[in-house]
């Protein structure tokens, strides 16, 4: 009977060894961050499912050192040693990814269809029939559709309810949240992830796999709003009765913290952002007459040692921090969710979430509690390293591992790309000047 554990262990090992390794990229304007797992039964039975990662690859982005979006070159290249990092930690090959986009133009708008039921009763077919129509609600000429969330349906004209299925009607409608980003930056996404290597199976936004990994169960049924503050964008997810109704981005980000950190003190984009990100702080979260080495530019163009105050730091932050926070209130309220009709606590994450201060600047700004949130229930590794920044990358990593057949390739993602010739080139570079001058 002592022998029976050891056996149970080895079944296990031996199911996990050969389970399909699923992987997420997060691919951002400082960093491109991928995560590999497989699925694990005797995790999935745990109440609260738990993330096993078995890799971990981490790039620093070429435009972070420079100041400049980096080139599709530099970025497929990013992409490949990424993965291949952590193809080598899980110990299996990564071939397909689901990936995030948090650039610019994500939105979302709340939509309505309706269908005629064909049967007696309605069936799957006619929900998709009035989810279709939904779509089509939503002009979206030179922009994909990310993901639609069916919020409630109606049956000839009733209240609204969560699920239709099997009951009976003459006429299906549904009210549904539809995300969409620009066609051409997804290209240039897809297209970049493929030069480097991979297939892309599915995308998701980015604010949206944020809010999978950090908001918890509780604050997706009664309502929360997730900011993720990256470094090229501002991405917001609203959730009401666990489901997403609304989700976008803005265009400013920690590389605007930089670049007014860089005039301030006079110095290069590589060296504001290390004194960023080692003294940075807002509001009153630091002392502010503490000296701080921040070299600055000398008149022959070299980098000379030099001191500034964490008081002049934080003087040049705050008021940029508060208005990102303040555009974040201004698009919730255009959008409908201001006030008693809106969330009533937020999240953040990305790798803003990590400058002290910008908890109690948030809270003061959007006028609710806020809380710094980071990946629930993911183990593998330190979780040190999990921090506010992985979010997006674990939340795709979640979402991928919760939908169905892992082996599975989602239609609407078949390589399109998969041998970019010479005579693609001009068009993969010019869906990527799209981005680098929207971004």
């Amino acid at each position: 009977m002592a022998a029976q554990p050891k056996h149970r262990e080895q079944d296990h090992a031996e199911e996990l060894r050969m389970a399909p390794l699923v992987a997420s990229l997060d691919v951002g304007v400082s960093k491109t961050v991928c995560l590999a797992s497989r699925r694990d039964p005797v995790l999935e039975m745990h109440p609260e499912r738990p993330l096993r990662v078995l890799g971990v690859g981490h790039q620093t982005a070429p435009a972070i050192a420079s100041g400049k979006p980096a080139d599709f070159d530099a970025c497929a290249r990013a992409i490949e040693v990424a993965i291949n990092e952590a193809a080598a930690m899980a110990g299996a090959p990564v071939g397909r990814v689901v990936a995030s986009y948090s650039g610019p133009g994500l939105s979302s708008q709340i939509v309505r269809g309706a269908a005629r039921v064909k049967g007696a009763a309605i069936s799957h077919r006619d929900i998709e029939n009035a989810i279709d129509e939904a779509m089509k609600a939503a002009p979206a000429p030179q922009r994909s559709f990310i993901h639609v969330e069916p919020l409630r349906y109606m049956i000839d004209d009733g209240e609204g309810i969560p699920d239709p299925l099997g009951m009976p009607g003459k006429m299906l409608a549904v009210e549904a949240c539809v995300v969409t980003a620009p066609t051409e930056a997804m290209n240039a996404l897809k297209a970049c992830i493929r030069e480097a290597g991979a297939e892309v199976e599915d995308i998701i936004a980015g604010p949206q796999a944020a809010a999978l990994s950090a908001l918890t169960q509780e604050e997706r049924e009664e309502g929360a709003l997730l900011i993720d503050l990256g470094a090229g964008a501002v991405g917001i997810a609203v959730y009401a009765d666990e489901a997403l109704v609304h989700c976008e981005t803005i265009s400013s980000g920690g590389v605007r913290l930089t670049r007014d950190l860089a005039m301030k003190l006079q110095t290069t984009f590589a060296a504001a952002e290390r004194v960023k990100l080692h003294f940075g702080a807002v509001g009153n979260a630091c002392d502010p007459r503490e000296a701080v080495s921040a070299p600055k530019l000398g008149m022959d163009g070299r980098l000379e040692a030099a001191t500034t105050l964490r008081g002049v730091i934080s003087d040049t932050l705050s008021p940029r921090v508060y208005e990102m926070l303040l555009a974040v209130r201004d698009r919730l309220a255009r959008a409908g969710f201001a006030g008693g009709e809106g969330p009533q606590r937020a999240v953040i994450v990305g790798g803003g979430a990590l400058i002290p201060g910008v908890r109690e600047l948030a809270a003061e700004a959007l006028g609710m509690p806020v809380r710094v949130g980071r990946p629930l229930e993911l183990c593998g590794f330190d979780h040190g390293e999990a921090g506010p920044a992985y979010a997006v990358a674990a939340g795709l990593l979640r979402h991928r591992l919760d939908s169905g057949d892992i082996e599975a390739v989602d239609g609407d993602f078949q390589p399109s790309l998969a041998h970019i010739g010479a005579s693609m080139r001009n068009a993969v570079h010019g869906m990527w000047n799209w981005l680098r001058e929207n971004f």
